[in-house]
């Protein structure tokens, strides 16, 4: 398991990073986590308050491979997954700003609102609305090889052996996660204020083919 623990702080407790409290940002103080995020939450009694929403450090991270081998043919895959983390979509405040959200105008049982409606009615002091988890699965890269018969290769510029080899890096994702990626950070992969999402690039997808002569 992956935790933070704060041990000392030499100065008062503080908020840094991320948009205030309204949309999520970072709280520091003794005894807590170093990437714990903190926002606005409405209470029963209908008074506001503020207090932790999340935690963009994940419970584990963990990547595992595979390599197979039948005759010519070879697979390499290689799996990175996840656990635990949450990230700030406000992206999808955005979209719900504009009345775009894929899911705004779905009604919600015995309300008059819809759901996009609702995360809006609790802007500013609701923040876990659009608190979600970056848990996932990934297939990091995959390679489909084919080494050529000996036959085949004798005489090709010289070389003893060949393989062909296609492979496709970010092929799919398996996360609940409703933005592009659940491993989007507008401020950079540093090590606190991360996972925050507004309107990022699309992460790429790759593909190509090689060709591999040993001479």
């Amino acid at each position: 398991l992956s935790r933070s623990k704060i041990t000392q702080l030499d100065i008062p407790p503080f908020n840094q990073g991320g948009f205030g409290t309204s949309i999520g940002t970072f709280r520091f103080e003794p005894d807590s986590s170093a990437t714990r995020i903190v926002g606005n939450d409405t209470l029963p009694d209908g008074s506001n308050v503020v207090r932790r929403v999340g935690d963009t450090n994940p419970n584990f991270r963990m990547g595992f491979g595979s390599d197979v081998t039948v005759g010519h043919f070879g697979l390499h895959a290689l799996f990175d997954w996840q656990k635990g983390s949450d990230i700030l979509n406000l992206t999808q405040l955005l979209y719900d700003l504009g009345s775009v959200t894929p899911d705004f105008a779905v009604p919600i049982a015995g309300s008059s609102q819809t759901v996009g409606q609702h995360r809006l009615a609790g802007f500013g002091t609701v923040t876990s609305n659009y608190v979600e988890s970056a848990s996932f699965l990934k297939l990091r890269e995959i390679t489909l090889t084919y080494d050529l018969p000996s036959s085949t290769v004798h005489g090709l510029f010289g070389a003893h052996s060949a393989r062909l080899s296609l492979s496709a890096r970010n092929l799919f994702t398996v996360t609940d996660y409703v933005g592009l990626d659940p491993e989007v950070s507008n401020f950079g992969n540093q090590a606190i204020f991360r996972n925050i999402d507004v309107a990022p690039y699309p992460p790429s997808r790759s593909f190509w083919f090689s060709i591999d002569l040993g001479l």
